[in-house]
C-alpha cells in the first residue's frame, strides 16, 4: 500500500455522535419496515428459524438431531424436534411459497390448541444450528406467541443487525479513519441484507456482523500504523459473531483472516505478531471457530436440506448448468431475490446496482497495485468457492440450493476492499471521493425503498399478472400495522442514512483539501544563451 493519501481531519466529536446515532437509527427503521411489510414466514425458510427461536428461549437448545420424510424430496429431511408454544407455528411452506402470482390473502388461521400450549414442532435444518442468535431474537415468542411475539422478535434481529452496521460506520469515520470505506459500506448493505435483518433468519446477523468484521479488519491488518485497539474490539466481536451465527460462520471468519494476514507482507505479518492486541484477536477468533465447528459436528448442522429440482446432475453438468445459468442467479440473488426466492425485481433493477458495484470494483483495479489486484481477487474467488461447492459437488445429491445470501458474509468484503483500495492509493482528490460516495448514496438508498415495495406489492397483490399492480398501499392482503407504516418506516431510515452520507462528506469548517499526490516542480528555465 502507498498511503499516498492525506489523512482526513477528525471529525468533530458531535459530529460523529450524531452520525452513529443516525446510522443505527437508519439501518434499523430500513430494517423495520421489512419486518412490518412481511407475512408471516415472508422471509427465506422463517418458519424453521421462528420455531427454532421459540424452542432455544423455551430452554430447548440442543435438541437431538432428527428426520422426517415429505413427499417428493429425494431423501429425508435434516433438521431436530423442538418444544415450542402452538402460537409459534404455522403451515409450512405458506400457501403463496414459490407463487409469486399468489398474494398472502391465502392464508387462513387454522384450528388448534390455545398459543400458550407446548406443542412439538419440526424444524428443517436451523434446528441443528447454533443457538446464540435465537436465544437473542426469540423470547418475544415466549410471552406473546403469534403476530405480536413475531414483530417484536423481528425488531430485535433488525437492532442487532443495525449495531453491528452503526459500528461499521463509526470506525470508518472515526478509528480507521477512511471515509471512502463508507462507500464500500453502502453498496455492501445490499437490499437482500436488510430484508433479512429484518425477519428471523440468522443470516440476517451474520452478514451485517461480517461487514463490521471485514470494516475492521481491512484497515487493521493493511495500514501501516500501530494496530488501533477499538478496531481490535471490534473485529473480535464482530469475527466471534459470524462465527457463532451459522454452520458457515467459521469459513467465513477464516477466509478473512487468511487472505488480508497471508497477503500484508512480511514487515506487517511480524508488526502483528509482537502486538498483544492482535493475539487477543486472534485467540477470540479461533476460539469462536472451535467452538462452532465442534458444535456444527456434534448436530451435523451441515446435513443439508435437499430440493427436488436439480437432484441427480453429475459435477460435469452441474458445472454448465452453473456456467449458464446459475451464475446470473447468485448476483442477483445477493442484491435480491426476496421472500421464498420467488421475488425477483425487474432486470433494469439489478442492472442499476451492478453498475454501481462495478465502479467501484474497476476504479480499485485501476488504481490498485498488483498486489491489491491479487488480494481482491482472492476475496471474489474465496466468495463463489461455496456455491460452487454445494451447486456442483453437491448437486447429485441435494439438487441446485446455493444462493446469493450465502455468498454475502466474504462478498461483502470485496466491496468494503476495493473502497480501500481507492482510498488508500491517493490518486483521486478527496473532493472526487465524497462525490463519489454522495453518488452512490443517491443510487443504493432509493433502490432500498423501491425493493421493498415492489415485494409489498408481491405479498399484498401478487405479480406477474396481465396488468401488473403498481401499488403497495393497496391489496387483497394487508401488513397488521399498514403498509403505510412499513413504507414510512423504511423511507425515514433512508433519510437518516441520506443525512449519515452528508455528514461524513461535507468539509469541516476552517479545513480544506490536500492534493491527492504532491504536485510536480516546474522544470528549471534553460539558462540564456550567452
Amino acid at each position: 500500500m502507498t498511503s499516498a493519501s492525506p489523512s482526513p481531519p477528525v471529525l468533530p466529536p458531535r459530529r460523529l455522535r450524531l452520525i452513529t446515532l443516525l446510522a443505527f437509527l437508519g439501518f434499523f427503521a430500513v430494517a423495520g419496515g421489512w419486518a412490518i411489510a412481511l407475512p408471516w414466514d415472508g422471509g427465506p425458510d422463517e418458519q424453521s428459524h421462528i420455531t427454532r427461536a421459540a424452542g432455544v428461549v423455551g430452554g430447548d437448545y440442543a435438541a437431538p438431531p432428527d428426520y422426517v420424510t415429505i413427499p417428493g424430496f429425494p431423501r429425508p429431511l435434516a433438521g431436530s424436534h423442538q418444544t415450542v408454544p402452538s402460537g409459534a407455528l404455522r403451515l409450512s411452506p405458506p400457501c403463496f411459497a414459490f407463487n409469486p402470482r399468489q398474494s398472502a390473502a391465502c392464508v387462513k388461521k387454522r384450528p388448534g390448541p390455545p398459543p400458550h400450549t407446548s406443542v412439538e414442532g419440526f424444524t428443517a435444518g436451523a434446528g441443528r444450528y447454533p443457538p446464540t442468535y435465537y436465544a437473542l431474537v426469540g423470547w418475544p415468542l415466549k410471552w406473546w406467541p403469534g403476530e405480536t411475539g413475531l414483530l417484536l422478535a423481528r425488531l430485535i434481529s433488525a437492532a442487532f443487525a443495525a449495531a453491528f452496521l452503526a459500528a461499521a460506520v463509526h470506525s470508518v469515520l472515526a478509528w480507521s479513519r477512511r471515509p471512502f470505506l463508507l462507500a464500500g459500506l453502502l453498496l455492501a448493505a445490499t437490499p437482500m441484507v436488510l430484508h433479512l435483518a429484518g425477519v428471523i433468519n440468522a443470516n440476517g446477523l451474520e452478514v451485517a456482523a461480517a461487514i463490521a468484521m471485514w470494516t475492521a479488519l481491512i484497515p487493521l491488518v493493511l495500514d501501516k500504523g500501530p494496530p488501533d485497539r477499538r478496531l481490535l474490539i471490534l473485529a473480535g466481536v464482530s469475527a466471534a459473531t459470524v462465527a457463532c451465527t451459522r454452520p458457515d460462520g467459521p469459513m467465513s471468519v477464516a477466509v478473512a483472516l487468511v487472505i488480508l494476514v497471508g497477503t500484508a507482507g512480511r514487515a506487517r505479518f511480524a508488526a502483528l505478531v509482537r502486538d498483544r492486541g492482535a493475539w487477543l484477536l486472534g485467540i477470540v477468533a479461533v476460539l469462536a471457530c472451535l467452538v462452532s465447528a465442534v458444535w456444527t459436528i456434534a448436530m451435523k448442522a451441515t446435513e443439508l436440506v435437499p430440493v427436488p429440482g436439480g437432484a441427480g446432475l453429475g459435477a460435469a453438468d452441474a458445472l454448465r448448468l452453473v456456467t449458464v445459468e446459475r451464475t446470473s442467479f447468485y448476483l442477483k440473488s445477493m442484491v435480491g431475490i426476496f421472500g421464498w426466492v420467488d421475488v425477483e425485481m425487474p432486470d433494469a433493477y439489478y442492472a442499476v446496482w451492478f453498475a454501481a458495484t462495478g465502479f467501484l470494483v474497476l476504479t480499485a483495479l485501476a488504481a490498485g497495485s498488483r498486489l491489491d489486484r491479487c488480494r481482491l481477487a482472492l476475496v471474489l474467488a474465496a466468495a463463489f468457492a461455496l456455491p460452487l461447492e454445494m451447486d456442483v459437488v453437491g448437486a447429485e445429491a441435494n439438487g441446485m440450493m446455493a444462493q446469493g445470501r450465502y455468498i454475502l458474509p466474504t462478498a461483502v468484503g470485496a466491496a468494503l476492499l476495493a473502497a480501500y483500495i481507492v482510498d488508500d492509493s491517493g490518486l483521486l482528490p478527496p473532493a472526487f471521493t465524497r462525490s463519489a460516495t454522495g453518488w452512490l448514496a443517491a443510487v443504493t438508498l432509493p433502490a432500498q425503498l423501491v425493493a421493498l415495495a415492489y415485494t409489498m406489492i408481491r405479498y399484498q397483490h401478487g405479480l406477474y399478472a396481465d396488468v401488473p399492480a403498481v401499488n403497495p398501499l393497496t391489496g387483497e392482503w394487508l401488513p397488521s400495522l399498514g403498509p403505510a407504516t412499513a413504507l414510512g418506516t423504511a423511507a425515514a431510515g433512508l433519510a437518516a442514512l441520506g443525512a449519515v452520507t452528508w455528514l461524513a462528506a461535507v468539509r469541516i469548517p476552517g479545513t480544506r483539501d490536500a492534493p491527492a499526490l504532491p504536485e510536480r516542480e516546474a522544470p528549471a528555465a534553460a539558462p540564456a544563451p550567452p
